[in-house]
């Protein structure tokens, strides 16, 4: 297997004999994206080798609920589940977003699979969610403090019948993964500050509860990552949530109810624009995707285009120990949760080789160092 870091550079891959749980894990939280591809590039991967590659990788399963996009199970050898990626029309661009960014738990790793690569276009392009954050939170420290005080709420009208015609034409059967209309009901009273209403027409109005939209990750390999990260699905729902039955401007809204700037908005979507890796598909290709640290989104193409998707939540160890940087057992090395992570200054240290080995050894990954400070040179 060839695994190419996709954020660093798409020319070089290195090759490993298999891609362990342990692995895995490390490179996800170190590299945010990566790219698996065969070493035989006349025998690409088989779905069922995708779906048996995350399943050997141990990770914890994710239920599919609330989801706006269309898709279809395929069927696999695997105990894992494998879906269509969203259905949308192919001239139709699905804009970055984290996946499910607009529940409260969304999955943590996201892996595609390229069946049929499209004769032009249909790039999965990606962005660097913290990225995201730092030029919203930079250029406009108001909107940013709003977003992170109230969230985002979500408005979205779903129909009884999946619609194949439109990117969030899921059905709220499909959608919520129920049978009937009581069963709906129960599960939508269930969730504090949601609000619903059936209109004439048979379709469901959904208004979600406030939902976080930037989040800070304090949960990464041996405390690697911790930062903000721009993790929602506005720019998704003002660009992209609109059909015969939704209107784009009226998709997103603070928390609080307050309205989004429409120009802030397209602003930040021109940001991601420029920005984006986009990739070519090949058969066979496979992305792992760090859900918590990557947006995605879908360039419009022509031709047939079969990609898959699974998704999972955190990795969850069970029975194993391990030790982290300082030496003591830790259960669960996915998520070694930074409780308190404040920046170590380094103004005029005595030692500060020492002091520096000392922070790191306490916890420490922000450091605030500059020349006049002293001591940079050792």
């Amino acid at each position: 297997m060839r695994i190419t870091r996709i954020f660093e550079n798409t020319e070089y891959s290195e090759s490993v004999d298999s891609l362990g749980r342990r692995e895995f894990i490390t490179l996800a939280a170190k590299h945010k994206a990566l790219l698996l591809q065969s070493d035989d590039g006349s025998n690409p991967f088989s779905v069922d080798e995708f779906a048996s590659l995350t399943e050997s990788l141990q990770l914890e399963k994710y239920e599919y609920v609330g989801g706006a996009a269309p898709r279809r199970l395929i069927p696999v050898k695997s105990n894992v589940e494998v879906f269509t990626a969203n259905e949308a029309p192919p001239d139709q661009l699905i804009p970055f977003h984290h996946e499910l960014a607009q529940v409260q738990n969304p999955p943590q790793y996201l892996f595609f699979y390229c069946d049929l690569p499209s004769e032009t276009g249909g790039e999965t392009a990606l962005i660097d969610s913290t990225l995201v954050y730092r030029f919203v939170a930079d250029t406009f420290p108001k909107f940013m403090d709003k977003l992170k005080t109230y969230g985002a709420r979500y408005k979205r009208v779903l129909p009884e019948e999946d619609d194949k015609a439109s990117p969030i034409g899921r059905s709220f059967y499909n959608a919520y993964g129920v049978n009937d209309k009581i069963e709906l009901e129960k599960k939508l009273n269930a969730i504090p500050g949601l609000e619903y209403q059936w209109l004439p027409e048979g379709s469901l109005e959904v208004i979600t509860e406030p939902i976080p939209a930037v989040r800070f990750i304090d949960q990464q390999h041996n405390h690697g990552i911790y930062q903000w990260t721009f993790h929602n699905s506005v720019i998704a729902a003002f660009l992209g949530w609109k059909d015969c039955r939704n209107d784009r401007k009226k998709a997103v809204r603070f928390g609080n109810n307050d309205p989004m700037d429409e120009e802030i908005l397209e602003s930040i979507a021109k940001f991601m624009e420029e920005k984006k890796i986009s990739y070519k598909w090949k058969k066979g290709d496979i992305f792992a995707i760090n859900n918590r640290l990557v947006m995605h989104s879908r360039n419009s193409f022509t031709g047939a285009r079969r990609v898959y998707a699974s998704m999972f939540g955190d990795a969850m160890m069970k029975n194993e120990v391990k030790r982290d940087g300082v030496g003591e057992l830790i259960d669960d090395f996915s998520a070694l949760e930074v409780t308190d992570p404040i920046t170590f200054g380094c103004w005029r240290l005595d030692d500060p080789e020492q002091a520096v080995y000392n922070a790191i050894k306490a916890g420490y990954r922000r450091f605030d160092s500059a020349c006049d400070y002293g001591g940079i040179d050792r």
